[in-house]
């Protein structure tokens, strides 16, 4: 039994029964494993929740195509925060609250910038800057980690609305006007 097995046998509980519904003994049974085994592994359910955000670089890879072939660099950029809400998004509002909720008791690195979106996401909005696609010309850095504190907010309130509400909307109309985003490039009703 592989610690991947375990955690992907927990995902698929947490997903049908809700993360409080799920007990160790019942990702234990599910595995057919103990909790010997389980420990061995892992240290506490709380850290299998902590996996599921793991991937970033790799759910972005998945879409590299789709950046690459994005019409300009602003869209490229809301790829990758795209990216990051559709696979909260399938992960659900319960299981993000939760990492939220461990995290809030001890701080698990889950929401620290990961190092590779946030250097392509810099480079990025100095193309798009350069461009004209985004006006305000604030430094790159500063811009970007308003951005993804904003989108942070924007989850927070997703997980305490049980979802809802459309989040990627929220957080494309907060984007443009934090990087006050050329009007053409808009989504509809968000021009000027």
């Amino acid at each position: 039994m592989t610690r991947e097995k375990i955690i992907n046998t927990a995902f698929q509980l947490f997903i049908s029964k809700g993360y409080d519904k799920v007990t160790v003994n019942d990702i234990c049974r599910s595995c057919d494993i103990t909790k010997t085994t389980f420990y061995y592994h892992l240290s506490s359910k709380d850290e299998l929740i902590s996996r599921f955000y793991d991937p970033i670089t790799q759910l972005l890879a998945g879409r590299l195509l789709d950046v690459i072939n994005a019409s300009n660099y602003w869209e490229q950029l809301m790829i990758c925060f795209e990216t990051l809400i559709h696979n909260s998004e399938r992960i659900g509002p319960d299981l993000n609250g939760q990492l939220l909720i461990i995290n809030i008791k001890d701080d698990k690195g889950t929401y620290d910038f990961n190092e590779d979106l946030t250097k392509m996401a810099i480079a990025l909005i100095k193309k798009a800057q350069e461009a004209g696609q985004v006006r305000n010309q604030s430094p790159a850095e500063q811009l970007y980690r308003a951005s993804a504190y904003a989108f942070t907010g924007y989850e927070t309130m997703w997980c305490i609305k049980k979802g809802g509400f459309d989040r990627l909307k929220h957080v494309r109309l907060a984007m443009e006007n934090i990087y006050d985003v050329d009007p053409s490039l808009r989504i509809n009703g968000s021009k000027d």
